[in-house]
């Protein structure tokens, strides 16, 4: 939104400009003049960028004003003219860093130099009839400089900002009230030891001013690469006795060596100690607490979540301590609770590592339960003893080695073995272990690469129980059995002829643990969370009325 000119400030601004002029050149010396003290006081009451203009006031602030506009106007005088002028001087020049267009601050900068003027030609030579402006006409100039007021105008402003910090910066003001101020008391000196005339010492003090203002300005922010005195002052006032940059590096060096985040609090608090003006300090944090040195009556304290921290001070804390010990504070409090998060995430992981690695054994203890299962079913039936000690002699050593893997893996939990095994060898000991379960066995393709072994045993046991478990509650379900090669890599599918998945269901398969008829329906989810970890995909292949299947195949690059 565009900000509109506002001439009404620049007109408060000239009228008050030309109230004074009336006053600093012999008005203050008439009654009748000195009454225009009021109406000037009235004028920067309204103009003032302190305090907003709607704000309202009670009878005691209305009864003060009036109380300092009366004594003020009694007690009128050129010293107290002198101080105005350079308290206006420097609320121009705080006003002047705040401002962005550059017609308003050059309109500034004017009203700036005019008070500079009224000050220098009228204020000044009515403090001693020493001070006369000859060979300069000073009746001429207290007739001519009003004439440059209606310039003012000419220079449009925006509304005012009376908000902290937005409408006046304090240091620059004071820095233009006390160069003001060295160079009107520095004239007047240099005038009384040299035995100069006034204008002659105005002439000299403002090269000498100038000369010192220009070195100033040089050494503030040098061109030679080398940090000026804007930067040392900026780090002094940054730091107090105890440079930021240095903290940040102890923090960066205790958190580096000390990974427990209430050790490390504990050592950066007592890093506090190497500071002159600190008596001591205490911390908590998560029921433990800690503490150096001395308490005291003077201390600042800091709380943040489950974190408080206490530094005593010998003396009371100047503001500007309060505000450095508030950061320094606030850095160690941040540094702890990044600490305690990873912390945190670490026993996570840990527990998450704990019962993934308890799920996983758990689903190799089921798949091995159903299998023996299997075997005591098949023993039970009648038949030929000699097929079924064949079948026994087969199935009990893959049993007892798939068992012995499985304990290996609680003991010392480790990826899977990457141990490629022929598929042919595979494909007969799979059927030969779910024989009697009418399953229909695909064809074995001609050319078949290796596969893992432990990944393929624990996804296929799973998806075979599974659909076995189906068999039973849908009876006469017809399950087929196919092993594939997809980009050079076995594959394999399972396929039944019973009901489809319900699709809310189907949706969080193989992705999240899920309720199960038949178990604690998990064994997919890790089965495919055992997929993904060796470059495998288990996916729901199709899921229709009268076809569903499950396959395993390599993922895609």
């Amino acid at each position: 939104m565009k900000i509109l000119p506002n001439p009404r400030a620049q007109l408060l601004l000239a009228g008050h400009l030309l109230l004074l002029h009336a006053l600093a050149f012999g008005g203050w010396q008439i009654p009748a003049v000195r009454i225009l003290w009021l109406g000037a006081l009235g004028l920067f009451l309204i103009w003032q960028p302190f305090v907003a203009g709607e704000r309202q006031i009670n009878w005691q602030q209305t009864l003060a004003l009036a109380a300092v506009a009366v004594l003020s106007t009694i007690l009128l005088s050129p010293w107290l003219l002198l101080i105005w002028c350079g308290a206006l001087a420097a609320v121009i020049g705080g006003r002047v860093l705040w401002t962005g267009p550059r017609l308003e601050r050059a309109g500034y900068l004017f009203a700036f130099g005019y008070l500079v003027c009224l000050t220098i030609f009228g204020v000044v030579p009515e403090i001693s009839p020493q001070v006369t402006l000859d060979p300069l006409p000073r009746e001429s100039i207290a007739l001519l400089l009003p004439v440059l007021l209606p310039l003012l105008l000419l220079f449009p402003a925006e509304a005012m900002r009376r908000r902290a910090g937005d409408a006046f910066d304090l240091f620059y003001g004071l820095t233009v009230f006390l160069a003001l101020a060295v160079f009107v008391l520095g004239s007047l000196a240099y005038m009384q030891i040299a035995a100069v005339s006034y204008v002659e010492s105005l002439i000299r003090t403002s090269f000498a001013m100038a000369g010192a203002l220009l070195l100033l300005a040089w050494a503030w922010n040098p061109r030679a690469g080398v940090s000026g005195v804007g930067s040392l002052l900026t780090r002094y006032l940054l730091s107090l006795g105890l440079p930021l940059e240095q903290w940040l590096i102890q923090l960066a060096e205790i958190s580096e060596r000390e990974a427990h985040p209430t050790r490390f609090l504990e050592q950066i608090v007592r890093q506090l100690d190497r500071l002159p003006w600190v008596l001591g300090a205490s911390w908590e944090a998560n029921g433990e607490s800690g503490r150096f040195g001395d308490s005291a009556d003077f201390h600042q304290t800091l709380k943040r979540d489950q974190v408080g921290i206490t530094v005593y001070f010998r003396s009371p804390p100047a503001p500007a301590m309060e505000w450095h010990v508030a950061w320094l504070l606030r850095l160690a409090a941040e540094f702890y609770l990044v600490k305690f998060q990873t912390h945190q995430l670490q026993q996570m992981s840990y527990l998450q590592a704990v019962y993934e690695t308890g799920a996983r054994v758990t689903h190799d203890v089921k798949n091995l339960l159903q299998s023996l299962q299997t075997l005591c079913y098949a023993a039970t039936q009648p038949g030929d003893p000699e097929g079924k000690a064949q079948l026994f002699a087969r199935q009990l050593p893959q049993i007892t080695e798939r068992l012995k893997a499985t304990l290996e893996k609680l003991q010392r939990p480790q990826l899977d073995n990457l141990e490629l095994v022929p598929a042919r060898a595979w494909w007969e000991d799979v059927q030969a272990r779910y024989a009697g379960s009418d399953i229909d066995w695909g064809k074995l393709p001609d050319q078949t690469p290796g596969l893992l072994i432990n990944l393929f045993d624990s996804v296929i046991d799973n998806l075979i129980q599974n659909a076995l478990n189906k068999r039973q509650r849908e009876h006469g379900l017809k399950i087929s059995a196919v092993f594939g090669v997809d980009r050079n890599q076995a594959s394999f599918t399972i396929s039944d002829d019973g009901s489809v998945i319900p699709a809310a269901r189907a949706n969080s398969l193989l992705h999240a643990p899920i309720t199960s008829e038949d178990g604690l329906g998990i064994g997919l989810y890790h089965a495919a969370q055992q997929a993904a970890a060796n470059g495998y995909q288990l996916k729901l292949k199709e899921n229709s009325p009268g076809a569903v299947s499950f396959k395993l195949t390599a993922a895609p690059d």
